[in-house]
């Protein structure tokens, strides 16, 4: 028999699988994005008890085994409940950070970083309201630890400064271009430059210094326009948690 594992986690996602099981994935500190299968988890009051729905922080027992591609979860300790996620804003945004972090990881490919930024989210939106700020941070920090981060200081042509306005995204690839290297009928989104040193500075920010930072409607918007584009390129559909928020504000 395999030995088991144990390492800190957060719960992604789960479903139910036959008459008393349940599929999980989940994000763990040490082993990566992994999908296990919990026995009997609909029946549990000890093993599993209101440790697998989605947001749950866990410390999560394991084994591994040869040839599957799910790992046998063997019971998990509760760490930090989403019961102070339930309100619908802080549970919406809750999960727009989780779905993209699912997005941005590949099964047990273990970055560290990728799993502290989530769980440094989630403990911000306990603690607070999702701030354009602090959206714009984690997106950017989550970019980056999954090795997609954006050039936001220089020209990806002349590699000039991008101090000047307007600067120009590249939708296609993502890349900012500098007024010079703008070539005339490019499909081309403006920014300013303001905008875009922001991001700069918010992308190297722990998000509870970013929680507060204020942002201009200007900035927000173009913000918001900018990682939006950055973000679609490496996902592989849109995330269903966008509806939720969309829902809300409306």
């Amino acid at each position: 028999m395999t030995p088991s594992h144990s390492s800190e986690a957060i719960i992604l996602r789960s479903r139910p699988y036959g008459e008393s099981d349940k599929i999980v994935c989940f994000l763990t500190a040490d082993a990566g994005k992994l999908t296990g299968i919990a026995k009997g988890a609909k029946n549990s009051r000890r093993r599993f008890a209101n440790c697998l729905d989605p947001l749950t922080r866990v410390r999560v027992h394991f084994r591994t085994r040869a040839g599957a591609s799910m790992v046998f979860m063997e019971s998990c300790d509760l760490l930090a409940p989403p019961g102070e996620l339930a309100d619908p804003a802080k549970f919406a945004y809750g999960s727009y950070l989780v779905e993209l972090i699912d997005h941005l990881t590949a099964d047990g490919h273990t970055v560290r970083e990728l799993f502290e930024l989530l769980a440094e989210g989630l403990d911000e939106l306990r603690h607070g309201a999702a701030t354009t700020a602090l959206l714009r941070t984690f997106e950017l920090r989550a970019l980056g630890h999954a090795g997609y981060g954006p050039q936001l200081q220089q020209c990806a042509r002349c590699h000039g400064s991008l101090s000047a306005d307007p600067v120009f995204l590249d939708p296609l690839d993502g890349s900012l271009l500098c007024t010079r290297c703008r070539v005339v009928g490019e499909s081309l989104v403006p920014l300013s430059a303001r905008t875009v040193s922001t991001l700069h500075r918010l992308g190297n920010a722990p998000l509870a210094a970013a929680r507060d930072r204020p942002l201009n409607s200007q900035t927000a918007t173009e913000a918001a326009q900018l990682m939006g584009h950055l973000l679609a390129l490496h996902l592989a559909r849109p995330l269903r948690s966008t509806r939720l928020i969309a829902a809300l504000a409306r």
